[in-house]
């Protein structure tokens, strides 16, 4: 094994090498037991502040020209999967966030497109962390699902995507949406989650037709990177 190897290529250099002598250890086991104080005296990540999240946020001057505010209408939608290994996907469409303290919530609308925003904090970075890794879990195991949204049953779809890195960490995916009781009714609809410290953002964009998909990139790293330096401001 590869451990091994290097091991007994260490033993074998120590030898001969005047660097593998007592005082060269003490030095190097100094060092260390320096650097291990000074990683336990680092303060974990406090949740981020309202005024982070708001810097967070998007606001209209950020986007391209086109786009307008429209004001966020009031939910309390919470959608249920009829898979458990999917609920992670389903709970991206819910306004509220279990365990999390909501900042910013912004949405946009450019005719027939729409782009939405929204930056939470937790009050560690595990909650976070965990809620990110849930997502990237459901997506690797759930590929389609089905719940009820405004009263009427949706069936689903889910494939990842590639998008802009944003934050400590982040993944994209598209949601494909059809109402059987409207099966004229479809939605494609692109969304990215970024994780840093803390804090977290979703974002999920809706393109007039196909061809807007393309647009994605450009938006995410926008909001990505508004996201990013708002969370460390």
């Amino acid at each position: 094994m590869r451990i091994r190897m290097r091991r007994g290529a260490a033993a074998a250099l120590a030898v001969s090498a005047l660097c593998f002598t007592a005082a060269c250890g003490g030095a190097a086991d100094q060092k260390q037991d320096k650097a291990n104080d000074k990683a336990k005296e680092a303060p974990a990540p406090a949740p981020l502040t309202a005024a982070q999240m708001k810097a967070a946020t998007l606001e209209l001057k950020d986007l391209p020209a086109g786009w307008k505010v429209t004001k966020p209408e009031p939910s309390n939608e919470d959608p249920k999967a009829d898979k458990p290994e999917c609920q992670p996907i389903a709970g991206t469409f819910a306004d509220k966030v279990a365990g999390a303290t909501v900042g910013g919530d912004q949405e946009f609308e450019g005719g027939e497109r729409s782009l939405a925003q929204q930056v939470f904090t937790y009050q560690d970075s595990s909650g976070a962390t965990d809620f990110v890794k849930a997502i990237s879990t459901a997506l690797d195991t759930c590929k389609g699902f089905s719940f009820e949204m405004e009263g009427m049953k949706a069936d689903v779809k889910t494939e990842k995507i590639t998008a802009p890195k944003a934050g400590e960490e982040s993944l994209a995916f598209r949601v494909k949406m059809v109402f059987p009781e409207m099966a004229e009714v479809k939605f494609e609809i692109n969304l990215m989650v970024a994780r840093q410290g803390t804090g977290v953002t979703r974002v999920a964009h809706v393109p007039a037709d196909a061809s807007g998909h393309k647009d994605f990139d450009a938006l995410a790293k926008l909001a990505g990177d508004k996201f990013t330096k708002g969370a460390q401001s």
